[in-house]
């Protein structure tokens, strides 16, 4: 928990903040109501990194009929159009579907370590993958259930403030002379 003066930890049974002084009562009836984002983000991260995997099975099937589509015409010397139009199609599609694919990958990342820009991003990736349907149309309404609230942002922005950094402190508490020491 967490006091919703100062936004310090609190323990569960504190009545007052060691910190501000403020009473914890209300953050006990609070608390109910932040822990939604924190028992959801861990499946968003996994649900977006599916979703990112799916795309690669189009991306692979592009690459090969790329190669079905050159690798005769090759061997025919067939110097028109078609020989550039063809397999540019299946590359370029190929290609998008990749790239597509990593801006899943990123969203999952971004909430599976809760990184302070994975909401505003996987935000931004549920309203692109509302048109996909059904996965995406699914995942992209529960992301925006989950991440879209405003007490859903606060939360997140508690919850990555506060989780541990690499160097084993809490990035919320240590500061930036610190933190260039190690």
């Amino acid at each position: 928990m967490f006091c919703n003066h100062c936004g310090s930890p609190i323990a569960p049974d504190q009545s007052f903040c060691s910190h501000c002084g403020k009473s914890t009562t209300g953050a006990r009836i609070a608390s109910a109501a932040r822990i939604r984002v924190a028992e959801h983000v861990h499946v968003l991260a996994i649900l977006w990194f599916v979703d990112g995997a799916l795309l690669l099975l189009p991306a692979f099937i592009m690459s090969v009929l790329a190669a079905i589509v050159t690798a005769p015409m090759a061997w025919h010397r067939i110097d028109n159009a078609g020989f550039v139009l063809a397999p540019g199609l299946f590359v370029g599609l190929c290609v998008i579907f990749l790239v597509s694919a990593a801006l899943r990958f990123i969203a999952g990342w971004g909430l599976l370590k809760i990184e302070v820009w994975g909401r505003a991003f996987a935000l931004v990736m549920a309203f692109v993958d509302l048109i996909h349907v059904p996965f995406g149309t699914a995942l992209g309404v529960y992301t925006l259930f989950v991440l879209l609230p405003d007490a859903a942002g606060d939360e997140y922005r508690q919850i990555s403030q506060t989780r541990p950094s690499a160097y084993g402190r809490s990035e919320a508490f240590s500061s930036p002379t610190s933190a260039s020491r190690v």
